[in-house]
């Protein structure tokens, strides 16, 4: 093996790095993702497995590091500076042992093109279920600006994008590896992807519902520190008034009354008559208390003075509950700053004249399940209500308006999201955007929005990914 040059490695590792943080919000060179592997892969030949994990430990460390910049700033409202740093560097470091696991395994089937690939999705797949679940930063987000492949979403899902991202930046880098026929074979195949991509993102524009959104932008942190709540409903409302008469749903953001809704007859008094005095739905995020279980939910107030909820599934670990077994762990001090809030029990459509709504409240936008369920069973549209105040002013928010777009894609939903500070969007069910607020703004919009369509990945989810897997595993175990 041959000795490497450590200044080469720092060098090809801070290339990557840079590729991957381009390649996502503020900057958005969304091609860049197809190279941010490139110089990695290029050191592997060079080193032992145990250096390979290292190196993809130090590449997830390097970018998640910028991407979670903002934690200890958010963390520090409620605790102390030093322990706000400490969480930081807690979860730069859980998320970037995947990369190192990831790097250390393709350093075992380096002369593997489509392990690589494979892989990843495999990883990505475990990072998005189980209790320390957490989507933020995959390798297809970035494909929600390159349109003709985020079409394919629709197919193979965010996973089947993980794969093509990997999958290129291999074939990239063993480019001169490959003979004249393979070369040309991957360019073909490049360029089919996006001509077909272009065909079947060519939808059409039918009106279904007519849909307002209040974005309130006030101060997230004051729902903690303030008891009287009273203004916020008030801007609100006000707002609301200055929707025009009769849309089919007016929505507000997650947690807009950080009170016990249920418990509240004054506010559903005052939420029933203005949805009565509007002739419209009104959906809005608050908190429920039945028993001593207390949930993040959303509630729909229909024109006719009922109301339902849909109680949030997917909470997010270590800030809104305790996941197991670290309950066990955990001292009684951490447990004080975290949300002790309980889970719903599945994900189900809300019902306004004969349409279906699917809520997702935040987090649950991060993965493709929830709202993969949603349109199993029968939503027309997907709410995604949020309050990304807590990340204001950073590429967070656009992060996550990202993943919002790519649950609409997958599922052929529109999508309408809507944040307290922003951003609150409309979206088609192919990723273009109807409407969009700028962050900060105190605003009310209303638009059409289109009826949705079929989606093979609604039919058979990341199925024809794992047995792809599959079959690739048992060929190779076959030759062997």
């Amino acid at each position: 093996m041959v000795r490497v040059n450590k200044f080469r490695i720092f060098v090809y590792l801070f290339i990557s790095i840079l590729f991957y943080i381009l390649s996502f919000p503020p900057f958005n060179f969304s091609f860049l993702i197809f190279f941010t592997l490139i110089p990695l892969f290029s050191l592997l030949p060079e080193i032992t497995q145990k250096k390979a994990f290292i190196l993809g430990f130090l590449y997830g460390i390097g970018y998640n590091s910028v991407n979670f910049y903002w934690i200890p700033s958010l963390v520090s409202h409620f605790t102390s500076i030093s322990l706000s740093i400490f969480v930081y560097l807690l979860l730069i470091i859980y998320l970037s042992l995947y990369y190192g696991i990831f790097l250390w395994g393709v350093k075992r089937k380096e002369n593997s093109i489509f392990f690589p690939a494979f892989f990843m999705v495999f990883i990505q797949w475990i990072r998005s279920h189980g209790p320390l679940a957490f989507n933020w930063g995959s390798f297809g987000e970035p494909l929600v600006h390159i349109y003709p492949l985020l079409q394919w979403a629709s197919i193979f899902g965010e996973l089947g994008l993980v794969f093509l991202v990997v999958l290129v930046n291999t074939l990239i880098a063993r480019f001169r590896e490959l003979d004249f026929k393979r070369k040309i074979s991957f360019i073909l195949v490049f360029i089919s992807l996006f001509i077909v991509g272009i065909f079947i993102g060519r939808g059409d524009y039918n009106s279904f519902m007519n849909v307002g959104a209040v974005q309130g932008s006030y101060d997230s942190f004051s729902k903690y520190f303030y008891t009287n709540i009273y203004d916020q409903f008030q801007v609100h409302k006000d707002l609301t008034l200055n929707l025009p008469d009769n849309l089919d749903l007016v929505v507000w953001a997650e947690s807009v009354l950080f009170c016990y809704l249920n418990h509240s007859p004054i506010y559903l008094k005052e939420l029933r008559e203005l949805a009565e005095f509007k002739n419209t739905n009104l959906l809005l995020g608050s908190l429920e208390m039945k028993g001593r279980n207390i949930y993040n939910s959303a509630y729909l107030i229909t024109k006719d003075g009922r109301y339902e909820m849909h109680r949030k599934v997917q909470l997010v670990p270590f800030v809104e509950e305790v996941p197991f077994p670290f309950n066990y762990v955990i001292p009684e001090y951490f447990k004080g700053l975290i949300g002790n809030y309980s889970s719903g029990h599945g994900f189900y459509s809300l019902s306004i004249d004969g349409k279906k709504i699917g809520v997702l409240i935040c987090f649950e936008s991060l993965f493709s399940d929830p709202s993969r369920i949603l349109s199993q069973r029968h939503s027309d549209i997907i709410v995604v209500i949020t309050n990304d105040g807590w990340f204001q002013g950073t590429p967070a928010v656009y992060q996550h308006k990202n993943q919002s777009l790519l649950r609409g894609v997958e599922n052929r939903r529109p999508i309408v999201q809507v944040a307290n500070t922003g951003i609150t969007f409309f979206a088609d069910p192919y990723g273009r955007i109807i409407k969009e607020t700028k962050e900060g703004e105190k605003v009310a919009i209303y638009g059409e929005v289109p009826k949705g369509s079929f989606s093979l990945y609604t039919f058979w989810g990341d199925m024809p990914i794992f047995l792809g897997f599959l079959i690739f595993l048992l060929i190779k175990l076959i030759k062997e």
